[in-house]
């Protein structure tokens, strides 16, 4: 794949939450246990918090795809490298900005420090949203699960509670309102909040709304999680002590 190497300079940019219904401080504890311990697609959630620890490296690729008649009846997928489309990485720097102002997770450049990447941004075509080689060592049964729906979903490795990578497919065929919603969605769940659920509404975790921008919510739950007083693998009891504690001061404090 041609791939593309992010590298932010992160200002005072934060984007305006939208406006949203005020929900309590016990109500946003309530969010917060849902989205941080949950899991969409596996069988249990994370019995721990994860959070990213060291520096992400950002890298995109994309690919462009069409079926092939092979004669006999056969058809193959052939899959073109592509220049990742400069809307699409405008999307991206939007949301990194915003997401890392938020969670102070600092960004590297790999190519700079001669470092691996860590954090994959890949669009393909629908049709191999589901291929193993875009998440090697994936379980491919999981991967054609979560691209069922062919919008875009991710994948992250932690250990110790530290998240290590992250991956993100994108259908590369959206339309660019819906890739700029999914990527937001998507890159927040990446940094340790990764379920959805329709009770926490309206916002970036609710599968019935596709906003562009993070709202009160949003900002909240992500900037608790990455208060320093929530240690990566600290289980979950003990944590949603201190989150509630972290939750109130935050909820006390932002209009």
């Amino acid at each position: 794949m041609k791939h593309l190497i992010i590298a932010l300079a992160l200002g005072a940019f934060l984007a305006s939450p939208a406006r949203a219904q005020k929900p309590t401080a016990e109500q946003l504890a309530a969010f917060f246990d849902t989205v941080v311990f949950g899991a969409e697609y596996l069988k249990s959630g994370s019995k721990v918090i994860q959070k990213w620890t060291g520096p992400v490296r950002i890298q995109v690729a994309a690919m462009g795809g069409k079926m092939i008649d092979k004669g006999d009846g056969k058809r193959e997928l052939k899959l073109n490298k592509r220049v990742p489309d400069r809307t699409h990485v405008d999307v991206i720097r939007k949301h990194l900005k915003t997401l890392l102002k938020i969670s102070k997770v600092k960004v590297e450049n790999a190519k700079k420090l001669g470092k691996q990447p860590n954090f994959f941004i890949k669009f393909v075509p629908r049709i191999a949203m589901h291929a193993p080689f875009l998440v090697p060592g994936a379980d491919p049964k999981l991967l054609k699960k979560m691209a069922q729906a062919g919008v875009c979903y991710f994948l992250t490795a932690a250990k110790g509670g530290r998240i290590v990578w992250a991956t993100i497919v994108v259908n590369i065929e959206l339309p660019l309102r819906d890739i700029d919603s999914c990527l937001l969605e998507e890159m927040t769940q990446t940094l340790g909040l990764p379920n959805d659920s329709d009770l926490v509404k309206p916002s970036v975790f609710n599968n019935r709304s596709q906003p562009t921008a993070l709202n009160r919510t949003d900002v909240i739950l992500l900037r608790a999680l990455y208060d320093p007083r929530l240690h990566p693998g600290m289980a979950r009891e003990p944590a949603m002590k201190v989150a509630r504690q972290v939750i109130g001061e935050l909820d006390a404090k932002l209009k």
